[in-house]
Parts: C-alpha cells; structure tokens; sequence
C-alpha cells in the first residue's frame, strides 16, 4: 500500500464522515427500517400453523387425506418430497411434516376364521415429525393433526377413526423466527444503497463543479484514486454490517448460526457490484437530479422482489422466475444462507456464481459509462 494511497484512502473517509446526509442513509436508515419491522414482528404473530405433506401414496386415500388437512382453518399446507419437507422443518419454516405412507388405502384380507382380524381397511402408522427447536409451534400443531386424524373423516373410504395411527418422531433443527429472515435482508439492503447513493450522487456532484477534472490535472495516479474510493465504501459497507448484526443479535434475538468471516466475504462482494452500479449511474447522470430516477428505477423493484422483507415463496411463477437473477436476490440469499444456515460460501455455488456474473457484469458497463466531465 503505497504513501499516497494510504493518504487518498484517508482523505476520502474523513469526508465520507463529514458527509452528515450520507451517513444518514447509509447507516441511520437500515438500522431505523429494522428496528421498525423488528418491533412488529410481522412473523410472530400467526393465526394458522404451517406444516408439510410428503404424499407417497398418490391414490385416492391420500387425496382424501390432502384435500380434508386443507379445509383445515388453522393449518397452511405445503407440498414437496419428503427431503425437502425435512430440510424446511429443520430450517424452521415448518410447524411438522405429515408423511402419506405408500401402503395408505390398503385393504386386509383375512383367512377363513382368523382370529383377531378384521377385513377393511388396514391400519397405518402416519409418520408424523416435529422440530425439537420449535416445541410450542410443534405442540399446536401435533395437536390438530392428531386429532384430525382420530376424527370419523374419511367415510367415504370407509375408514373409521382408529385406521390412521400417527407416530410423532422429534428431529433437531433451528428455531427461526422473522428477525432471522429480516435481519439479512436488511443488511444485504443497507449495502445496496450505500454503493450505489453514496457513489452516484458524489461523483456527478464533483464531476459538475469540477473537481474530477481538476483531480486529473494533478499528479495523483487515477486508479489509486478510484481504489481509495471503492476501499472507503467497502469499510463502511463493513461497519454497517457489524451494527446491524450487533442491534439485531443484542436487541432483536437473531441466531447468528455461520461464519462471521464468511458473512463479511459475501457482503463485500455484494457491495462491490452496487458500487460498481453506482460508478455506471454517476457516468450515465447529466446532474444530481437525474440520479434520483435512475438509481430508483434499479433499487426499487430489487427492493421488494429479491426478499429483503417478506419471502418469495408468494409471488407468481412467473415473477418469482424473474426475481430469481436479481443481483441483489443472490447477495440476500448468499448472506441469508450463511448467518442463518451456517452454510459455507463454497457450499453456495448457485448464489456465488451469480454474484460473481452480476459483479463482472457491472464492473464493465461502471467502465463504459463512467467520465471524469461533463459530456
């Protein structure tokens, strides 16, 4: 690092800190939009408990079964392979996981005076599993499944109460509460504002009155310049990080479960693509006015389709489909993955390639669009 690295490096913090307005929205706005979700915990409170179906029957007993747990007020049925039910039960996203066993709906026979057989339905063990780390969600939920399943539901298959016999088998997992999903999203946003805002309105602010122009005519090395820059948001984009992890931890109950170096990892590459963005505004803009609208028009519709606030799981296939190669959607679900999850980075690749595409991406059109003037 040379001298007059460490020098611009220096200069260029001292005036990031000065800037009261950019470190307002950089710092102040994420932390006052996550205390704000935070206090109302628009996850906690729930009227229905959210529990999964595995069917391995797929014959008219289970359809039976499906379409009775539906008209079930108080429960939120998801569908999916029983790996996948099970992973989003120990993730906590689900309340219990119902398996359909393949021999539901079969009928006994019995021989000729055999004692203690009965000919009908015969009788089947429901696998019925629950998250050890959710025992209060569990507990409710076990309660209106069991009791489901002891109710004279399925006359029409001539199945009295009795047939069904659920077993309840306790797995380990991870209490995951709306904190654990905003949290996240709040920081991957806070690192999205900061690159591009911070970046598009001081560079058309100096290349207008000047100053870009005037810095080239000095003896000053323009790629230290520019890495001093890119440095300055990169540590902020840190410092922001560390306190909304420390306010979110101390004061909201977030279960940091992954590598703190490997959430920093992910953030600062996340960062590094919105500054690059924020380089290809600055050079696109005429004035500050015009930065405003182009910079909205790429962070709004980000904002609210890559989960920063509620699940995608509720949008259309379509948009959902969509949202799915947002760069911002990969840093979330990168940085998600690793506080939440614990996953590794290098366990990521989905997410990882597509933040290093969109990171190559933006570094080319920051290149062709940026200039130092006023064209």
């Amino acid at each position: 690092m040379s001298r007059s690295f460490r020098a611009l490096l220096s200069t260029s913090l001292k005036a990031y800190y000065r800037n009261r307005s950019a470190m307002f929205f950089s710092l102040l706005v994420p932390l006052i939009i996550m205390v704000i979700f935070g206090l109302l915990n628009l996850g906690g409170n729930h009227t229905s408990e959210n529990i999964g179906v595995v069917d391995l029957a797929h014959n008219p007993s289970s359809q039976l079964i499906i379409d009775n747990l539906k008209k079930e007020s108080v429960l939120q049925v998801d569908f999916g392979s029983q790996a996948a039910e099970t992973n989003a039960l120990k993730k906590g996203d689900r309340a219990l996981v119902v398996v359909l066993p393949a021999e539901l709906g079969a009928i006994q026979t019995c021989a000729p005076r055999a004692v203690g057989c009965h000919p009908g339905p015969k009788p089947v063990s429901i696998p019925i599993y629950t998250n050890k780390a959710k025992p209060q969600d569990a507990q409710i939920a076990t309660a209106i499944v069991t009791q489901f399943f002891a109710q004279s539901s399925f006359v029409a298959l001539g199945q009295p109460g009795g047939v069904f016999k659920p077993v309840v088998q306790v797995l380990p997992g991870q209490n995951t509460t709306y904190t654990d999903f905003l949290v996240p999203g709040i920081i991957a946003l806070s690192i999205m504002q900061t690159g591009i805002f911070s970046v598009a309105f001081a560079f058309v602010q100096q290349k207008q009155t000047g100053v870009l122009r005037r810095l080239m005519a000095t003896p000053m090395k323009v790629s230290e310049f520019l890495a001093a820059q890119v440095t300055t948001r990169l540590i902020m984009a840190a410092v922001q990080v560390a306190i909304l992890l420390f306010v979110g931890v101390v004061f909201f109950g977030f279960h940091l479960a992954g590598n703190v170096v490997e959430l920093m990892l992910a953030c600062i590459f996340g960062s590094a693509i919105f500054i690059a963005i924020g380089f290809g505004i600055s050079g696109y803009a005429k004035d500050e006015q015009a930065v405003p609208a182009i910079a909205n028009i790429l962070v709004l519709p980000m904002m609210f389709l890559s989960g920063i606030f509620f699940t995608r799981d509720s949008m259309p296939a379509w948009l959902h489909t969509v949202s799915d190669y947002l760069p911002l959607t990969y840093v979330v679900d990168a940085i998600r993955s690793v506080a939440v999850n614990g996953s590794h980075l290098w366990n990521l690749g989905t997410d990882v390639i597509g933040i290093a595409v969109w990171l190559v991406i933006t570094v080319a059109i920051a290149i062709r669009l940026f200039r130092w003037e006023v064209v």
